[in-house]
């Protein structure tokens, strides 16, 4: 049997045995005849009245196996019918092997949708009462939102498939995630022609969170999700903040909140009339709502045309961002460099030290969090590492860049009201084991201040080390390069503990060694800090700690610059190249090979079973009500009738059509950060 399919019929058998096992074996009832009477109450009885009186006492549910290892939650709780081989048929009529089952009134069962209390759609803890009056702002620290329709369809476009039917088997179908108290906002798009239904981000986390615990899953929104627009970060400003819709419970409340949304003009009582918004701020607004749209659509052949153009605009940004990286190593040669074309750069040898200018003499600031597991706003650790590139001068890399590692310098910050928290469910924290100097214990209200301390001369040197004799000289500000592992976490991180580190004038970009290793690996997914460390030979004790973790991201990040500028243009890095399209080849064929046979043999079972059935009659829908709360050209004029073949899906908020292409911004300034061939 092929493994695929092995794999998928054991996962069945794991989440039907516990029903299974459950049932007890109990006589099976005759087939009626024209001679029984009614039971009590009309229909037929289904216990047979010679086997009543012996059975009465055998209707406890059957234990099988370990009890200790079987979930409670999955165990259905049924009085049936079972054959017992020595029963002989009764009537005179043939033994009916058919089980028959009788569901009991608010027991547990995985069939029972809504039974299970761990199943249950509601969270754990209800939400505290609304601070907010209908139409009134969100908070101006409260600047990310994630559209409910999209968040919806997570388990469907943003999981696993491995766990996606899991997900939402618990927690989507059957009602399941409009079943929840969802705080909704709403946000008129540009045009004011239809209005953007929001939640908070934090009860996205509170959603993975349950998700997690239940499941034992590690779900996070991920700086992917973020980039395609499923959590946005809006402006600050009046025009662009969300506002107050109300409490749902149901999809009922849903329907009919959405339903009489408040106009745009309408504004909470003495608020003033919002400024207008500037050249740059527009274009933004109108792309994150552009993409907020796309985001809650099912794919279609346009958008999925639009999603690969953008998908070939960001391996072009990705790209260009691992070459930017070297040149500000020393490991590229940039534009005023002299070389003719990039396919003339030679490889480097990593014996001696490295052949190019260290293009705008960058220092390197690397970031890394820690937060508390089960709240996510109690930071518990802050990490810094940096590297000053003018430490870099005239020392040889060495392979994978070793010799540099030494002139990384790092400090673990560790939060005093939350030093008690420790990581021990989904990750093994570690936070008193950092390797690479003394952990430092600061209070909530001084963390932002020793934070960007470190985005300052002598950043993250030793107590009582002075900076370099050129800044104290200079006075001026040294350019930055803001490092990370999956950056955009990091950032966010930052900016709730009260720093920016955006928001600084001398900040180039943001680095990422997560994107870095992507490129260099040609991968479509990122990979974990620990998984590139092991590619890299790189010891790494002590992971999960915010430190140490600073550490090891900027040593991958310096290992993934070495490891490709030293074998650059070489057969070998051909033949690693070579090597991976052909396993992807060879895998993808593998795949559409069993694809193909699965959908032969549905086909196959299909015309082989049933004669087609009865006519299916035509239903036809009402029209829909027209809107009379919105402005004028906010509703599609309904049609006549629509022709409904049994898709009775719940009504979902859609987006506009005739969107643009992505809007990826690609910075094109220097001709030797261009694209490479995928």
């Amino acid at each position: 049997m092929d493994s695929k399919l092995a794999a998928r019929l054991e996962r069945l058998r794991v989440l039907s045995e516990h029903d299974l096992a459950a049932l007890p074996d109990r006589v099976p009832s005759p087939e009626p005849s024209m001679d029984d009477k009614p039971a009590p109450g009309g229909g037929v009885a289904l216990v047979p009245k010679a086997t009543v009186a012996e059975d009465k006492e055998d209707i406890s549910i059957k234990p099988t196996g370990d009890a200790s290892k079987r979930n409670p939650s999955l165990d259905a709780r049924m009085v049936t019918q079972d054959a017992k081989a020595d029963a002989p048929p009764t009537n005179g009529q043939h033994e009916n092997t058919d089980r028959r089952f009788v569901w009991v009134q608010g027991t547990e069962s995985s069939h029972n949708l809504g039974s299970d209390p761990q199943l249950s759609p509601l969270p754990t803890h209800p939400l505290p009462p609304a601070l907010l009056q209908r139409s009134e702002q969100a908070a101006p620290h409260e600047k990310y939102f994630t559209p409910i329709v999209a968040l919806s369809k997570y388990p469907y476009k943003f999981c696993n498939k491995n766990c996606m039917q899991d997900i939402a088997s618990a927690f989507f179908d059957q009602g399941k995630f409009w079943a929840r108290e969802w705080d909704l906002y709403y946000l008129w798009d540009i045009e004011e022609s239809k209005p953007l239904i929001l939640v908070r981000e934090s009860q996205v986390h509170d959603l993975l969170k349950e998700i997690n615990s239940h499941l034992k899953l590690g779900l996070k929104i991920t700086d992917s999700q973020r980039e395609e627009g499923v959590v946005l970060r809006f402006p600050d400003h009046p025009r662009c903040r969300p506002r107050y819709l109300g409490r749902s419970h149901n999809r009922d409340e849903y329907n009919s909140m959405t339903d009489q949304v408040p106009l745009v003009g309408v504004r909470a009582p003495g608020e003033p009339a919002p400024p207008p918004l500037d050249a740059q701020m527009l274009e933004e607004f109108k792309d994150m709502i552009e993409e907020a749209w796309e985001v809650t659509k099912n794919k279609s052949k346009a958008s999925k045309e639009k999603s690969r153009v953008k998908r070939l605009k960001n391996l072009k940004v990705f790209t260009d961002q691992l070459k930017r990286a070297q040149r500000y190593l020393g490991l590229r040669p940039s534009a005023t460099d002299g070389l003719s074309a990039p396919p003339a750069i030679p490889a480097v040898d990593v014996s001696r030290s490295v052949p190019f200018s260290y293009d705008r003499s960058v220092v390197f600031v690397c970031v890394d969090v820690e937060s508390y597991e089960k709240d996510h706003r109690k930071i518990t650790e802050v990490g810094i590492a940096t590297l000053d590139t003018r430490d870099l001068i005239h020392v040889a890399p060495g392979k994978d860049g070793k010799a540099w590692r030494d002139l990384i310098q790092a400090r673990h910050f560790r939060v005093t009201e939350f030093a008690h928290l420790v990581n021990n469910e989904y990750v093994a924290g570690c936070p008193g084991s950092f390797f690479f100097g003394q952990s430092e214990f600061v209070s909530q209200k001084d963390l932002p201040t020793s934070v960007a301390a470190c985005f300052e001369p002598p950043f993250c040197a030793k107590p009582g080390q002075t900076p370099h004799a050129d800044d104290i000289e200079r006075g001026d500000k040294r350019n930055l390069i803001f490092l990370g592992h999956n950056t955009l976490s990091d950032v966010k991180y930052l900016q709730d503990l009260g720093f920016d580190p955006l928001v600084l004038p001398n900040l180039l970009e943001a680095q990422d060694s997560a994107i870095l290793f992507r490129v260099w690996q040609r991968e479509e997914q990122t990979t974990k800090l620990s998984k590139i460390l092991e590619r890299f030979n790189i010891d790494h004790y002590g992971l999960h700690n915010a430190g140490n973790d600073a550490m090891y991201t900027v040593q991958c990040f310096l290992a993934i610059c070495v490891r490709e500028a030293s074998i650059r243009n070489s057969p070998e890095l051909q033949q690693i190249w070579d090597a991976r399209k052909d396993s992807k080849i060879a895998f993808e064929q593998q795949e559409l090979s069993q694809d193909i046979e699965n959908a032969s043999k549905i086909w196959d079972d299909l015309e082989t079973n049933g004669d087609g059935g009865e006519p299916v009659p035509i239903v036809m829908k009402k029209p829909a009500v027209p809107k009379t709360n919105l402005p004028t050209g906010a509703n599609d004029t309904p049609a006549p009738f629509d022709v409904d073949h049994g898709n009775n899906s719940a009504s979902t908020q859609t987006g506009r059509g005739g969107s643009d292409g992505g809007h990826s911004k690609v910075d094109n300034s220097d001709g030797w950060g261009g694209s490479a061939a995928w």
